[in-house]
């Protein structure tokens, strides 16, 4: 044990001390540290400029009540804040000339105006957009070349569209008022189911987002398949090159094959787990940080690393029998591309186990190796997760696969470590494991 200790801490010490392993192991430091120096530093830095914009009412109905509804929300929270101006001003500014004689050249030069920085952007409300039956100017647009400010469109668009609205009920003779009043509701709210405590008090449920129901498996799933990733092609181009260095022979003077891999294993583990720990806890900090630590159910982060181990057991110990038969890593691509494939596709899959995580094709999933990874992961952290049996089951399941999956590499490691030569195809391979002797 001491010598497969001393492989596996030397593996690891070359992987862990490179500047690459050391930068992505700060990169989720700097990503989240710069949101919150961001967050202190330049939360109250927004742009206030003056937005001036043009607008070509062609119904002439619209456009005082537009500059009214403009000036007060000047006066309002989107402007002010405590007296103090923590949001953008809008300018609107009627169209001076021929509304609608000549619409390419009034497009042309107003787009100019835009570009020369004298106005932010332009609109155009056609003349048939009040009409309820519609017709070719029953349309409007808004033109800029500020793509991502979405404030003004936004509010241009929401205060047209309640002009209209109401202009059409009192053209109806309708009350507006009354109507909206009959017809107001409140927003569908999502959430958890209630439960009662040890106390036999009610939990009261939680409210549930919708977005981070998808994106927290979701990540982890895609943390499993990164942190795999990243350690297989170690544990590859360390074998393939101790090999045609004729270091491996030297090694193997002390060693056993079973202990040389053994200790690439452990090193491989202890990189994956070194870098998945890292991303881990700068989640778990982000979300105790913003107070969202709730999203992840009780015990997740305790078998997702379980399930991390035994995946990165099977494929490393898989990626580390098969090279160990190549004579250069262009004999290895033609082995890697299958095993790829088999992280690949529950990676891809995931998605469909995450919409319906208590399907039978979800369950199915979760129970078959290697598949069975990151399948159960995803419904593990999605609540209120899978029954316990469910869970250790496929627990079970993956460490017997894991198991034989060692075992075979292990069998191909000892002849093909020391092979030289044409490298062997799958069917010679599978001959090496159950070769006696």
């Amino acid at each position: 044990m001491r010598k497969v200790l001393a492989v596996a801490f030397n593996e690891y010490r070359q992987v862990v001390l490179t500047k690459s392993f050391l930068l992505s192991l700060l990169f989720p430091v700097l990503i989240y540290g710069g949101m919150f120096a961001a967050s202190i530093f330049f939360g109250d830095k927004t742009d206030l400029r003056d937005r001036v914009c043009v607008v070509d009412d062609r119904t002439g109905q619209l456009l005082e009540q537009l500059v009214e509804a403009n000036e007060k929300r000047s006066r309002g929270s989107d402007v002010l804040t405590d007296g103090k101006q923590t949001g953008p001003r809008f300018v609107i500014q009627p169209y001076e000339g021929a509304s609608g004689s000549d619409e390419k050249e009034q497009l042309i030069r107003l787009s100019d105006r835009v570009r020369s920085g004298e106005i932010f952007a332009f609109a155009i409300i056609g003349k048939d957009y009040l009409s309820l039956d519609g017709g070719d100017g029953d349309f409007i647009q808004y033109y800029s070349d500020s793509p991502t400010f979405g404030r003004l469109p936004d509010w241009l668009y929401r205060t047209v569209r309640n002009l209209v609205e109401e202009k059409r009920f009192d053209a109806a003779g309708y009350d507006r008022k009354e109507i909206n009043r009959i017809t107001s509701h409140n927003q569908l709210e999502r959430l958890s189911l209630a439960e009662l405590d040890d106390s036999g008090n009610i939990i009261e449920p939680q409210e549930e987002n919708e977005v981070a129901a998808f994106l927290i498996p979701f990540g982890l799933v895609m943390l499993i398949f990164v942190s795999i990733q990243m350690t297989t092609p170690i544990l590859l181009n360390s074998v393939i090159e101790e090999k045609m260095q004729r270091i491996a022979e030297v090694l193997l003077s002390s060693l056993t094959p079973f202990q040389l891999l053994w200790g690439k294993l452990f090193a491989g583990v202890g990189v994956g787990l070194t870098f998945s720990a890292v991303y881990i806890a700068s989640l778990g900090f982000s979300l105790r940080y913003f107070e969202k630590l709730q999203w992840i159910p009780e015990g997740t982060f305790l078998w997702f690393f379980i399930f991390l181990v035994t995946g990165m057991l099977a494929f490393g110990s898989l990626f580390a029998g098969v090279s160990s038969a190549c004579q250069d890593l262009r004999d290895s691509q033609n082995f890697a591309g299958t095993i790829i494939l088999l992280l690949v596709a529950p990676m891809v899959l995931s998605i469909v186990t995450i919409e319906s995580p208590d399907g039978p094709f979800a369950t199915t999933l979760s129970m078959i190796p290697p598949f069975s990874v990151m399948a159960m992961m995803s419904r593990i952290a999605i609540p209120p997760g899978p029954p316990e049996w469910q869970v250790l089951l496929s627990l079970g399941l993956n460490l017997a696969f894991t198991a034989l999956v060692v075992w075979a590499s292990s069998r191909i490691f000892r002849i093909g470590i020391l092979a030289q030569g044409k490298a062997p195809g799958w069917r010679e391979l599978l001959r090496w494991v159950f070769r006696r002797g």
